[in-house]
């Protein structure tokens, strides 16, 4: 199996060599053929000025032989190799030939005329001929048989390829060099985001420097919020489920206060005693099957259930579940509204906010106290009032009271967690409705619900 910082340094050096490769072959290309072209150019002018100084020999010029050779010497220059001047009749006037020097000097071009040994030669004859066209001698110029293999265009060719060579080692080893570094860099990019990965499995928190390869960087986003959208999935479930169980409370505590007043003599089990047991006991039901579908995780859990029910027959049976409970710790739980009004909204979720927020007031309020409760119908909405005269809150805890887990300074001694505010707030909010407090220690606390008449 091969890594990831591997597969980077292969392809890395690859490219690199494959790009000098190309560039070398193409610059080789086109200087070589630009080079030859100089070489051809260079060629013809020599040619051409050997013929014009041959000519002006032959036409009578007083310089002496030693004096034409050096200067035909002057024209031995690569491809050419030798010049043989001839007259009219033949007779061979001037003879040059370059010469092959060795020296530390002359190493390189002493190689590269070994090297050219396996090619060979050809020999250009030019006829020299007066100004009226009569042949006066032969030039004869011996170069190599082909211009691309002369020793400036060889010599050419292997440093090209030389310096290609030199350029292919300092490249590699550049993208080497790199090639580490920046793998070294992804390698600990990706290995601090697969630890992340296993983080967020197990559960534990981890934070790691975000990387700067795009890539890698959107994989841990995408990661940090996945993390964050679990914790959250969590806390909400967590939250949910102490809801619930806090919701359980209500109708249990109802229940067990129903059995002992039963049991002390203080009710009677009449058809409405027992339709208020069954009430509670169908609000458990609910409960439960809420939690049963806790199971699922994308099920919706604030799904509501809209129906049409009669406003008074819910406060009357809530203040006959709650009544024995409230005259046990002498508390007169009083509803002063009697108003038949027809609502359509999820009564359930409704019950649970009138519950929990008397729950609350019997709580907090002492012996003797009163609770009351009064509702109005005001521009196609329902107003309910729920006033008590306990303990009262301090002014600036009001804004905290529904957050989940919150309890005021002057809850301490008072069972409870923290919930049931909470679930009045959720609940409100699930079925649009809205929520105000106005309270003042040692005097007492008012709740105003308000919720549409129909959603």
């Amino acid at each position: 199996m091969i890594s990831i910082r591997q597969q980077w340094l292969g392809v890395l050096i690859f490219i690199a060599v494959l790009s000098v490769a190309v560039n070398a072959l193409v610059l080789s290309a086109l200087i070589n053929r630009y080079f030859v072209d100089y070489t051809t150019k260079n060629y013809e002018a020599h040619v051409e000025q050997i013929s014009s100084y041959s000519k002006r020999i032959l036409e009578g010029s007083d310089t002496n032989k030693d004096q034409m050779a050096m200067d035909l010497e002057t024209h031995l220059s690569d491809p050419i190799t030798s010049i043989k001047l001839y007259d009219v009749d033949g007779k061979l006037l001037i003879d040059v030939a370059r010469e092959q020097r060795v020296g530390p000097d002359m190493m390189g071009e002493g190689m590269m005329s070994r090297m050219m040994g396996g090619f060979f030669e050809e020999m250009d004859s030019i006829e020299l001929k007066d100004d009226v066209g009569t042949k006066i001698g032969q030039l004869n110029i011996l170069r190599y048989s082909s211009l691309e293999n002369s020793m400036a265009t060889r010599m050419f060719k292997v440093a090209l390829f030389t310096n290609s060579l030199i350029s292919v080692g300092l490249v590699l080893l550049l993208s080497i060099v790199i090639g580490l570094v920046v793998s070294k860099k992804m390698s600990r990019d990706l290995k601090d985001t697969s630890i992340l990965a296993q983080k967020i499995d197990i559960g534990e928190d981890l934070e790691i420097q975000s990387s700067k390869v795009m890539e890698i960087r959107i994989i841990q986003e995408r990661l940090e919020a996945l993390r964050a959208k679990l914790r959250l999935k969590q806390r909400s479930r967590k939250n949910l489920t102490d809801a619930l169980l806090h919701q359980t409370r209500t109708p249990l505590t109802i229940l067990k206060s129903h059995f002992e007043g039963y049991e002390d003599g203080l009710i009677q089990f009449t058809e409405d005693e027992i339709k208020t047991c069954e009430n509670q006991i169908e609000d458990l039901t609910i409960i439960i099957e809420n939690m049963s579908g806790m199971i699922d995780a994308d099920q919706d859990m604030d799904e509501v259930r809209v129906e049409e029910f009669d406003l008074n027959g819910m406060f009357t049976r809530i203040v006959k579940g709650l009544s024995i409970q409230f005259e046990r710790k002498g508390i007169a739980l009083i509803l002063n509204s009697h108003a038949r009004i027809k609502m359509k909204t999820d009564p359930y979720k409704l019950s649970q906010v009138i519950y929990n927020i008397l729950t609350n007031a019997y709580k907090y309020t002492n012996a003797n106290g009163q609770v009351l409760i009064e509702y109005q119908e005001k521009d196609g909405r329902i107003i309910i009032t729920l006033k008590d005269n306990g303990i009262g809150i301090d002014e600036e805890e009001i804004p905290n009271i529904f957050n989940a887990y919150y309890r005021g300074a002057n809850a301490t001694g008072t069972e409870g967690e923290g919930i049931g505010l909470h679930v009045v707030k959720e609940n409100l909010k699930s079925i649009q409705g809205t929520v105000d407090v106005t309270s003042m220690l040692g005097v007492g606390t008012e709740f105003n619900v308000s919720i549409p008449k129909k959603i």
